[in-house]
């Protein structure tokens, strides 16, 4: 048998050639190979477990869910109301409602408008202490809510409350976001990513080698200006989400890991909602702005839902360099960049050469910065974490499922803004550097923060100026000396001083020679009431000095104001106070005597609707209602015959004050709402303007918004209290009138036992011993205080943004 033969080869016992594999891989190699391999298998092993955990701890902890975040106070429809059917839909759009057939998540809050009818569905995870909000059907009559009924019950309703809107969901790093559902993501924002981030997300497993290599090609062919990265959308998240961004080796192995390990954990919607609600999109002063929901509000003042393609473009092609794509710093780069997009929309098929050229061809259409800085209270979150912070309450900014209830009126706040930015653009030409004004409004009997504007642009200027601007109130104090003087009985609204230069002596031979504004005198005896309408230094200074200068800064320092030192210059408004000190100081003349807290919020709620935390008013007594009626009534003097005239007819009952020292103050009040305003120049210097030229046409703006979006603050009448008399009086003298006067008469209002019993006719301000020039008090006091002059509040850190790198660095992955 020969080795050629079939039976030859197909005999067992002939030996056989082995292919090259199988000389290769043999049992002692294959042993040795799986010794060597297996510390790399339990590394891995040990790494799935690690970040498996990690993974798992991170989402049980509801990272990001819907419900999280700090909402406005509800908005109240009253039937018959003046919040009609435009302001309802603004403010339901505001709110993040949509209408019920574009609702992708059935969670959020949707309506539907039939003509004159207006269903409302609150969102299903929407508490209010405890309950949801109701569903509702409002019947208009034009514009005005006729008719307000429960659904589905049909149970008839007087008022309604509506869900409020999401300021923003907060953290101590200082990020805002606006959660959202992949199901209000728009198709075309959803392609925008797609195209320019990662073109097979929906295809790979967490990593994408094809995708690589196509980035490193594409670095070595493009010339826009930028480099193109590799990762994927789920190694993006890991590393914005789970990592550090440090660009090292072990970082970028434990991103791809951790990456392949997330796609078995959630869907692709999931992880793509995820990314679309972390993402790092740009900066609002000290805050960063995360998440699609947020920028669209920051950059287009748009909810999410409604964004066109060239806006949904420019978001996804912003987050390759939110700093170096800046439409408001560098806008040439922004339009290129998302034209860069569209392109790559439409070479990989999502959208039309039509469609390209349309969206192309689009101005960028970004909101102005100044308007969107402000537009969600920056200013008042900060306050509010402060608050937090003081309550021991900072932690539920960790608590991603908690929702914090804040006492801001979404559109008073928008008007507020309003009025700031359009009173100073009003003083001024052209923006004068330094110059800023800041507004306050508190309900009066909750010391709930209804508005506040710390400033103009936030984005600019971090300082809040109505909580740290500590600045001289001027003529805004001058009530709280006429409060000490008529608590104490003497004075009376009617008492008669002389309107002349005056030099006042005390201590040790020392003087104080105030002048009126513009050193103008009558020199003529005038009432209580008159000086107080006219602000008339010298005569405030007479008063101050017959009530005794010590029981004025004991009644400022009851009223929550700094006290003062206890000099002549203290009835000026020397002593520095907030503009938040102030209106918390004049909440107690429409409150009955009892001042009250301003306060940031209501109550904190669990995901579940749980109260964790519940805020009551808290008000402190400092004067008698009867002392706070008289002098509300005579505050209403200002507004009908003095330095505030501009603002008489606004409202029937309306009160306040001008002020003016280096700055401009207004503080007004009806019987339900306290407002302040201030304007001036950080840096201390002399505004040169009147507060009533300066600080109240802002108020008075303000007070229209109040007129048409809560007239429920305002009111016909301020209230009476027992121990107050109302006696008829000649306005001249302030005695009783008589026809042999024939001067002009007003109704006063005296505590009791203290109105004038003589008329008219016997105004001789001698004979009735009038303290026109009062003895000097027999005590030794200190040299009066000067008016400092100091710079600005420090600014509060504005933290660092999470885009590392300088703004003009071109960005890479």
């Amino acid at each position: 048998m020969t080795g050629n033969s079939p039976a030859f080869k197909n005999d067992p016992r002939v030996f056989r050639t082995k292919h090259w594999w199988q000389r290769l891989v043999t049992p002692r190699r294959v042993f040795f190979l799986a010794l060597a391999l297996l510390p790399v298998v339990i590394i891995l092993a040990y790494y799935y477990v690690v970040f498996s955990t990690m993974i798992d701890h991170k989402l049980r902890g509801e990272s990001f869910v819907r419900s999280s975040g700090i909402y406005a106070a509800p908005a109240r429809i009253i039937r018959g109301g003046p919040f009609g059917k435009a302001q309802i839909l603004e403010y339901l759009t505001r709110a993040g409602y949509v209408v019920q057939s574009q609702a992708g998540d059935t969670t959020r809050g949707r309506y539907l408008l039939d003509g004159n009818r207006l269903d409302i569905l609150p969102s299903a995870d929407a508490p209010l202490a405890g309950r949801n909000f109701p569903s509702v059907r409002i019947r208009f009559n034009g514009n005005t809510p006729a008719n307000i009924v429960e659904l589905p019950s049909q149970q008839p309703l007087t008022e309604c409350l509506l869900e409020p809107p999401l300021l923003t969901a907060l953290n101590k790093e200082r990020e805002k976001r606006k959660i959202v559902e992949f199901n209000d993501l728009p198709k075309v924002l959803v392609q925008a990513v797609v195209a320019v981030e990662d073109r097979r997300f929906f295809d790979h497993r967490g990593i994408d080698l094809r995708g690589l290599a196509r980035a490193i090609y594409r670095n070595f062919t493009d010339r826009d200006g930028g480099l193109q990265g590799g990762s994927t959308i789920t190694q993006q998240l890991v590393k914005n989400f789970f990592l550090t961004p440090e660009r090292t080796l072990s970082r970028k192995l434990k991103e791809a890991y951790i990456a392949i390990i997330l796609e078995t954990r959630l869907t692709k919607a999931q992880i793509f909602q995820m990314y679309c609600n972390e993402i790092y999109l740009g900066q609002d002063g000290s805050y960063s702005i995360n998440g699609f929901g947020e920028a669209a509000r920051f950059y287009f003042g748009k909810d999410i839902v409604h964004l066109s393609l060239p806006e949904a473009a420019f978001l996804a092609g912003v987050i390759r360099g939110p700093g170096y794509y800046s439409p408001f710093k560098h806008p040439e780069r922004a339009l290129e960049r998302r034209n860069k997009v569209l392109g790559d929309m439409l070479e990989v098929g999502f959208i039309t050469p039509a469609e390209y050229e349309k969206a192309k061809a689009a101005p960028l259409g970004v909101t102005p910065r100044r308007a969107s800085s402000n537009a969600d209270a920056p200013y008042y979150l900060d306050y509010l974490q402060t608050v937090l912070a003081e309550r021991k309450l900072d932690r539920v900014l960790s608590d991603p499922a908690a929702r914090i209830y804040t006492t801001l009126d979404i559109n008073l706040q928008q008007a507020a803004v309003e009025a700031v930015q359009k009173g100073l653009a009003n003083l001024v030409k052209k923006p004068a550097p330094g110059l800023d004004a800041a507004l306050i409004a508190l309900d009066a009997h909750t010391g709930d923060i209804l508005a506040m504007v710390g400033g103009r642009d936030y984005s600019q200027s971090q300082l809040n100026r109505v909580t740290d601007a500590r600045r001289q109130p001027g003529s805004v104090f001058k009530p709280f000396v006429y409060t000490a003087a008529i608590g104490e009985e003497v004075v009376t609204p009617s008492s008669l001083f002389k309107d002349e230069k005056r030099t006042f002596t005390y201590g040790n031979d020392q003087t104080y020679s105030p002048d009126n504004f513009g050193q103008a005198y009558s020199n003529q005896y005038v009432t209580v009431r008159t000086a107080l309408s006219k602000s008339l230094n010298v005569v405030t200074v007479s008063v101050a000095e017959a009530v005794g200068y010590d029981r004025v800064a004991r009644t400022a320092e009851r009223f929550g104001l700094p006290r003062p030192e206890a000099y002549p210059s203290l009835a000026l408004g020397t002593k520095e106070a907030t503009p938040l000190e102030v209106a918390r100081a004049y909440t107690a003349f429409p409150n009955r005597g009892v001042r009250v807290e301003p306060r940031a919020l209501t109550f904190i709620a669990d995901g579940k609707g749980n109260l964790v935390e519940k805020v009551e008013p808290q008000t402190t007594p400092v004067i008698s209602p009867a002392v706070a009626a008289v002098m509300t009534h005579l505050l209403r003097g200002p507004i009908e015959r003095g330095t505030a005239t501009k603002a008489n007819g606004l409202t029937k009952a309306l009160a306040g004050k001008t002020g003016t020292s280096r700055d401009g103050w207004f503080a007004g009040f009806t019987p339900h709402l306290v407002c302040v305003v201030y304007v001036g120049y950080d840096d201390n210097r002399q505004l040169g303007i009147t507060g009533g030229n300066s600080a109240l046409p802002i108020f008075i703006s303000f007070m229209r918004a109040v007129l048409k979006f809560r007239p429920d603050l305002t009111g016909d009448a301020f209230p009476d209290a027992e121990g107050v008399e109302k006696v008829t009086v000649d306005l001249q003298t302030g005695l009783l009138p008589s026809p042999a006067c024939q001067g002009e008469t007003i109704e006063e209002w005296f505590l009791a036992g203290t109105a004038p019993k003589k008329d008219c006719t016997q105004a001789d301000a001698a004979a009735m011993g009038t303290p026109g020039v009062v003895v000097e008090p027999d005590i030794q006091l200190p040299p009066p205080e000067l008016p400092p002059v100091t710079g600005p509040p420090p600014l509060p850190d504005a933290g660092r943004p999470r885009d590392r790198r300088p703004p003009d660095t071109p960005p890479r992955d």
